[in-house]
């Protein structure tokens, strides 16, 4: 996880579609999480805000590096939410601070292609495009984000609860994408299963009874 201004940020990953007549897909209840087999249909598309919806900057390609998605991380952005600024703008500045060079926690910060995350779940429960699916993610943690989904979801669940829109959206999300790149059970993690953080926070955890959490 890594701080940009009001949010934090990790890693990330995307890229080519794998087929599937059934694929395993996740259910979530927003506290109870089950395996089933499903076809596409019952796991369609959430509504997202493109790119050009939000206005992205392009992505600085030199940064970046390919990859196939082959499963999902979900993270929260480490910083109380922002309810009152509209999704595009949180999009924008996640970008624009991901990309500049400077110092974070008193330390240097190197520029990233662009925000570290593929999706980013807002306070209202509205989803946004991040980083190209075809593009790994980006990490400040100590692992190996390539051919990971990252899903960020705005706010401190440390200290905060996440919002009944967030837990819907997050539900459809990981419903749509297990399905698009048949991405098993276990393949569906949180940050803290794979580098030394609390990162996504013990309240959104609680709510995720079907991610693996460390030691079990």
């Amino acid at each position: 996880m890594v701080r940009l201004g009001f949010q934090s940020t990790a890693g990330f990953p995307a890229a080519r579609s794998v087929r599937a007549a059934f694929a395993l897909f996740l259910v979530w209840n927003p506290l109870v999480a089950q395996d089933a087999l499903a076809e596409p249909a019952n796991c369609p598309r959430p509504a997202i805000v493109s790119r050009a919806a939000w206005s992205a900057a392009p992505p600085v390609g030199e940064r970046m590096r390919l990859q196939v998605p082959k499963s999902i991380v979900i993270h929260h952005t480490g910083v109380e939410s922002h309810p009152h600024l509209p999704l595009e703008k949180k999009l924008r500045d996640l970008q624009l601070y991901s990309q500049r060079p400077g110092r974070e926690n008193g330390r240097p910060k190197r520029a990233l292609g662009d925000m570290p995350y593929h999706f980013f779940i807002g306070y209202d429960g509205r989803i946004g495009e991040g980083r190209g699916l075809e593009f790994a993610g980006d990490t400040r943690t100590n692992y190996n984000p390539s051919d990971k989904i990252q899903i960020a979801v705005e706010g401190d669940f440390t200290n905060e609860q996440p919002q009944a829109e967030q837990l819907k959206a997050l539900q459809a999300l990981l419903c749509w994408l297990r399905v698009k790149y048949a991405i098993a059970d276990n393949d569906v993690r949180t940050h803290r299963d794979l580098a030394d953080t609390s990162c996504p926070g013990k309240n959104l955890l609680s709510t995720l009874p079907g991610v693996k959490r460390p030691g079990q």
